[in-house]
């Protein structure tokens, strides 16, 4: 079988004095932070081209909201117009069908012929056609 091998190892530690130490070194020191500027100081730094730029894209995003309201209170008001014309051609029907049953009853021939015959009226069946 394997043979352990015992070896001694020395743990003790002196220090070289020639030997540059970590803490014999100056501290490091941290980097400079800078304060971020105050808006008045970054307008000054903004050249009028971007200013103008900056300027005209706010009035076109108020100009495109104005418009969607202006729109969609354009559509609002042609749909409601749209429905009263709707309710207005139900109207209509009711109306046309109405009219078209008090014919159906003002044109009966039993109607015609009491009328004849209380004005005084006879009716010769020889001359009477059916007209379809």
């Amino acid at each position: 079988m394997a043979e352990v091998k015992i070896q001694e190892y020395d743990y003790h530690y002196e220090a070289d004095p020639k030997q540059d130490l970590p803490f014999e070194t100056p501290p490091k020191r941290p980097d400079i932070v800078r304060i971020p500027a105050s808006p008045a100081r970054r307008l000054k730094r903004v050249s009028r081209l971007e200013k103008l730029i900056g300027s005209l894209l706010v009035v076109a995003m108020i100009a495109l909201a104005v418009l969607t309201i202006y729109v969609r209170t354009d559509i609002s008001q042609l749909e409601h117009e749209i429905s009263q014309i709707e309710a207005e051609s139900g109207q209509k029907a009711e109306e046309k069908v109405r009219l078209e049953q008090e014919k159906a009853e003002l044109s009966k021939t039993e109607r015609i012929k009491e009328i004849a015959e209380k004005q005084g009226l006879k009716i010769n069946d020889d001359n009477l056609r059916t007209v379809k």
